[in-house]
């Protein structure tokens, strides 16, 4: 069991919202393995730690590469200013990888 925020009733509460709204990891696009991903850290961010729109549904593996190849960490700072760094690498490399099975 989670402690701290992440173990009370609002945190378990705002998961649920997160995940129910998106459905599908915004990466990926994956139903296996979803959590919710603080854009703002929680932890940095308390006043917006139970925000909806400050939640985004992520699968494991994308979460895990966020944290660990794009910030280096799980224990780092994280903004909505990373995230949507992150997010328009991704979206960069699909179009790249794309584009490349276009032209053969």
């Amino acid at each position: 069991m989670a402690s701290g925020w992440r173990g009370t009733r609002e945190y378990r509460v705002w998961r649920a919202i997160v995940i129910r709204r998106d459905v599908r990891c915004q990466v990926c696009g994956s139903i296996k393995g979803r959590t919710a991903h603080h854009k703002n850290s929680g932890s940095y961010f308390p006043e917006e730690r139970y925000l909806p729109e400050n939640g985004v549904c992520l699968c494991s593996r994308c979460h895990t590469k966020f944290h660990t190849d794009y910030k280096r960490s799980f224990r780092t700072k994280c903004t909505e200013y990373d995230f949507e760094n992150f997010m328009s690498l991704v979206r960069y490399f699909k179009k790249i990888f794309r584009d490349k099975e276009i032209d053969g």
